[in-house]
């Protein structure tokens, strides 16, 4: 069992390590707009998720940086809209989500 989450955990971490090296080999814009969305979505959800939609939004700036495309074309002109309607999809419950609950709940 405990050998089983220890290579869970380094797993988590490669994964983590190889994520940050592609991130860091985006163009200046795309490299401060996935840091910012990144730090952003943190704040409302966590889980292995979290990290496939940051892969699969990683690998949507890769594919439109190698398209010439600014990243103003590719989030729009706000760029928390933007990631709220990553969030929207996340498959697990959000922060946000246990709090809308929590309010929804307050009345009943």
């Amino acid at each position: 069992m405990v050998k089983k989450l220890f290579k869970k955990m380094i797993g988590e971490k490669q994964e983590y390590r190889e994520y940050r090296k592609r991130v860091d080999a985006l163009p200046e814009e795309y490299r401060k707009a996935m840091t910012a969305i990144e730090k952003y979505m943190w704040n409302f959800a966590k889980g292995s998720g979290m990290m496939e939609l940051l892969q699969n939004i990683l690998e949507m700036f890769e594919n439109s940086a190698s398209d010439g495309l600014s990243v103003r074309e590719v989030v729009g002109n706000d760029i928390a809209a933007f990631a709220d309607s990553l969030l929207a999809e996340f498959p697990e419950e959000t922060w946000m989500d246990k709090m809308r609950k929590k309010l929804r709940d307050s009345i009943e």
